[in-house]
């Protein structure tokens, strides 16, 4: 895991290269995924999200094995080369596997070594030490969270490390740490360990070697994930230093400030609306804004971080809403155009759809934030937002229909009264959308889809003519899905909770299905952490059910566990369980008797001590 000669040849790792523009060559592809619904869970992972911009295993910048390089000059074999899998980085690998595999047992028995390696006098041994100590962090966390007390003061300390290459290890091992410094843990923690930490990792955002700049900004947007809204009493001095790497950063870098900016916001959320935090950071982003072409590949990253800052800002954003609500507006219908031309003339090169996803993306996040604040800029808009949207539903690549429709369920939330007028067409391509049947590179579109119809339905409100006409379609379609044995979870957590929010609506035309899809529907949502969504869900589960309480008793079982494994029910909802449970038993007492008996004690436990039944 140590350096060879050759590495550092090709590394120039000792250079202070911040003012030397980058070439072209050093900049990778990226691949920008469209956003996709889904809902935290208790158990068993969390939804994944696109990938970021970040520095990948091993303290160095991942690249794109799918990309072609057969056809690489000379220049560009070295600079490969030097983020290419070479012995050091194939034992960091294998440190990290054992680790995982090992774990307390493998410190034990490099315990010594690290030691001697992390305060050896040759920076040589001291850098593959800090490697090994963040290969490690996976695995060994528990073993290791003893020795973290005086191993992350001697992280934050070697920071200052004359080497860069040294430095920006340690940004890395530092962001392989962040779960533990960011844990609220006491204010002597938030001391010692936390803000140290954040420092130290702001001040390497503005090291004066792009490598190091590099690590630390990818570390720190680790970092930001982690801490969340702990970050807010902080948010100024954060924010100006991140606004400084903007006049700083060459371009290669300035894609991660991108993702550091927009992590902040997520992480932050309304925080970010304060004015003064606003003044800060707009006018960077504008001026970036403003300086970049409609097809520079730049703007892409740009539009990402964007949605992320106007959901935070909310209507602090309001004052920045109408050229970016425009040039989105431009960008698609440009788009659209281009792509009808290729439809028509295949010999043209096939346009690049993530100028028209992250516009869809884009537009979703100003919905988020300024909601009805968007109605004049959308009925003003030539050609109009809702007809291009249109258009996109039936574009023929699955990321595109993802984006729209995730559009589609922001503005219904946001804006339904603007939507309402266009809904024949939509619903008549979100049918055709929900495939009981989807193909992999479709499921990502469908699940939106399926999330989507949910807060359409709900917006309609109950017993509403207009969307009765769907109901029977969707349910047709929204069914099977959730039947289906191969369709990933969150396309059944969707469909689930669409089910339950339109038979909220409409239980007459629902709750005769309930026998079809009872024990598929809560087995889909018992994991899903409570929620608005859950609950709205729920409570349609609850009318179905008693508008055809027959249609639940083969289901009970399953019924009951994941009635017990809500944390906090809203007071309707625990009334609507309690109604329903307490109605099941006077309704046959030795018969409810009987059928509690057989369940797990964990679930009986629950039902008497919740719900006296």
């Amino acid at each position: 895991m140590i350096y060879g000669e050759d590495d550092l040849l090709w590394l120039e790792g000792d250079a202070e290269d911040a003012e030397i523009p980058d070439k072209e060559t050093d900049i990778k592809p990226r691949h920008y995924g469209s956003k996709s619904h889904g809902y935290e869970r208790d158990a068993n992972g969390e939804p994944t999200e696109a990938p970021k911009a970040r520095i990948g295993a091993y303290g160095e910048e991942t690249i794109d094995s799918d990309e072609d390089d057969d056809y690489l000059d000379d220049d560009e074999f070295v600079d490969e080369m030097s983020t290419e899998w070479n012995l050091r980085k194939c034992a960091a690998a294998a440190l990290d596997v054992l680790a995982v595999r090992f774990s307390g047992d493998l410190l034990n028995v490099l315990l010594a070594p690290l030691k001697d390696k992390l305060w050896s006098n040759d920076w040589l041994q001291r850098e593959s030490g800090i490697l090994a100590l963040g290969a490690m962090a996976e695995g060994c966390i528990e073993a290791i969270e003893p020795h973290l007390p005086t191993l992350v003061p001697y992280l934050i300390n070697t920071l200052n490390d004359s080497k860069p290459l040294v430095r920006s290890i340690t940004c890395w091992t530092l962001g392989r740490y962040a779960s533990w410094t960011t844990q609220p843990i006491s204010d002597e923690h938030k001391q010692k360990y936390f803000i140290p930490t954040m420092e130290g990792l702001l001040r390497m955002v503005l090291d004066n070697n792009k490598r190091v700049q590099e690590a630390g900004c990818s570390a720190f947007a680790t970092l930001e994930e982690d801490a969340g809204i702990e970050l807010a009493p902080y948010l100024e001095p954060v924010l100006r230093n991140l606004v400084f790497a903007f006049d700083k950063y060459q371009h290669k870098n300035m894609l991660i400030l991108y993702d550091a900016v927009g992590t902040l916001a997520d992480a932050v959320g309304r925080e970010l609306s304060n004015p003064t935090y606003v003044e800060i950071l707009m006018p960077p982003l504008t001026n970036r804004w403003a300086k970049l072409k409609d097809d520079d590949i730049d703007l892409i990253p740009l539009l990402e971080c964007l949605a992320s800052v106007t959901i935070a800002m909310g209507q602090a954003f309001l004052p920045y809403a109408p050229p970016v609500f425009e040039r989105c507006c431009s960008i698609i219908h440009t788009s659209l155009l281009q792509y009808q031309q290729f439809q028509q003339n295949p010999e043209l090169d096939e346009p690049d759809k993530s100028f028209l996803v992250v516009a869809l993306d884009l537009l979703s996040g100003l919905t988020q934030g300024l909601g009805m604040a968007l109605e004049m800029l959308i009925n003003q808009s030539q050609p109009n937002l809702l007809t291009l949207l249109t258009v996109c539903l039936k574009h023929p690549q699955a990321p595109v229909r993802q984006s729209a429709y995730a559009l589609v369920g922001d503005m219904a939330m946001g804006c339904f009264s603007i939507l309402r007028p266009f809904m024949p067409g939509i619903m008549s391509e979100l049918i055709l959308q929900l495939d009981p049947e989807p193909k992999v590179e479709f499921v990502s579109a469908s699940n939106n889809a399926a999330w989507s119809v949910g807060e359409v339905a709900l917006r309609y409100g109950r017993d509403d003519a207009e969307f009765q006409q769907w109901v029977n379609p969707l349910i047709s379609r929204l069914i099977p899905i959730l039947l289906h044995p191969k369709a990933p979870r969150s396309l059944h957590e969707n469909a689930a909770v669409s089910i339950g929010r339109i038979g909220l609506m409409h239980p007459g035309i629902v709750a005769p299905h309930l026998p079809e899809f009872a024990q598929a529907w809560c087995q889909a949502l018992y994991e899903i952490r409570d929620n608005e969504e859950k609950d709205s869900a729920f409570r349609g589960l609850c009318t179905m059910v008693q508008a055809n309480p027959a249609g639940i008793a083969k289901s009970l079982l399953w019924f009951c566990n994941s009635i017990v494994r809500w944390n906090q029910p809203s007071p309707e909802l625990n009334n609507m369980f309690q109604t329903l449970l307490q109605g099941f038993k006077q309704h046959d007492e030795a018969g409810w008797a009987a059928q509690v008996a057989a369940f797990p004690p964990v679930i009986q436990e629950r039902l008497a001590t919740r719900y006296g039944v």
